[in-house]
């Protein structure tokens, strides 16, 4: 992700909502080790944008309920003290989440 460019929040979002869909799109919902390490090098550049708060409950709630295997892999593979750990603490309503994301799809 270049998110260094990145300016204006709306523009942002956009962009963080369109590489989650592709993330989605690409990835299968497997236990396999290249899926959850490509889910987890998602879910450390999500931490690193500084321009936007992405909207991380949201991601990882239609993850949780889309992708159920690679959710419950990843979330065996992160230990207790990673900065990742947190993210598979939340949850909110699937449809409230598909929601507020749609609202940045283009």
């Amino acid at each position: 992700m270049n998110h260094s460019t990145m300016h204006e929040p709306l523009e942002a979002r956009r962009m963080i909502v369109r590489e989650f869909i592709e993330l989605i799109n690409t990835t299968p919902d497997e236990e396999g080790q290249a899926a959850v390490q490509k889910f987890l090098r998602y879910l450390q550049s999500l931490l690193r944008i500084k321009q936007v708060v992405p909207p991380v409950v949201e991601i990882m709630t239609v993850i949780k309920h889309t992708k159920p295997v690679l959710y419950h892999s990843a979330r065996r593979t992160v230990l207790k003290t990673s900065n990742l750990y947190m993210l598979f603490q939340v949850d909110m309503s699937l449809s409230l989440a598909q929601e507020r994301l749609d609202q940045y799809r283009d």
